[in-house]
């Protein structure tokens, strides 16, 4: 199966500032290059799930009912681009609650994983934070890294992504290479 799971704020969509959240859909910003490449993808017949903490929730600043709406939105856009987002999983927990789905713990991704019948050894993970690749290690995924390495320098090197790359378009090769070997 050619599933990629894919972090949403700071990959499909631009952050908000450091302690604020996206909240309503009117301040959801795309990242264009990760538009362009999802479609692209798609046409090579990948398929995505995303995994996102969404911590805002537990701490009153996300309403659940506008989440809901900024997904529903969200995969509609990307529909019309022949992109299809099988599912969206959220953590809504805060962290101080330690729980087993919020990102570095792979709760999420073995959920995707039972549900999706996919296995993890054989798909990858791509976000821009270094909790994502904690959490791609923890669950046996293979990981790509949008940003900078120097954003990397505290993970163990077992723990690193296997590209680094600035855009999704950019880790293109490695992801085809990646799934071809299982074709």
């Amino acid at each position: 199966k050619k599933i990629l799971l894919i972090d949403r704020d700071g990959v499909i969509n631009r952050k908000a500032p450091q302690g604020e959240y996206i909240s309503r859909w009117e301040d959801f910003e795309w990242i264009p290059e990760t538009r362009e490449a999802m479609k692209q993808l798609a046409k090579e017949g990948f398929q995505f799930i995303v995994i996102s903490n969404q911590a805002g929730i537990a701490r009153g600043m996300i309403d659940p009912e506008e989440l809901e709406c900024i997904h529903r939105n969200m995969r509609e856009e990307l529909q019309k681009d022949g992109v299809e987002i099988l599912d969206l999983y959220v953590c809504p927990h805060h962290w101080d609650e330690k729980c087993f789905c919020r990102k570095p713990n792979p709760g999420m991704l073995f959920q995707a994983s039972q549900e999706y019948l996919f296995r993890l050894d054989k798909t990858l993970f791509i976000g821009d934070d270094p909790r994502d690749c904690q959490a791609a290690w923890n669950a046996g995924i293979r990981s790509v890294f949008l940003g900078n390495s120097n954003e990397l320098t505290a993970l163990p090197d077992n723990q690193k992504p296997d590209i680094i790359a600035s855009t999704l378009g950019h880790s293109f090769d490695f992801i085809r290479k990646y799934f071809h070997q299982y074709a």
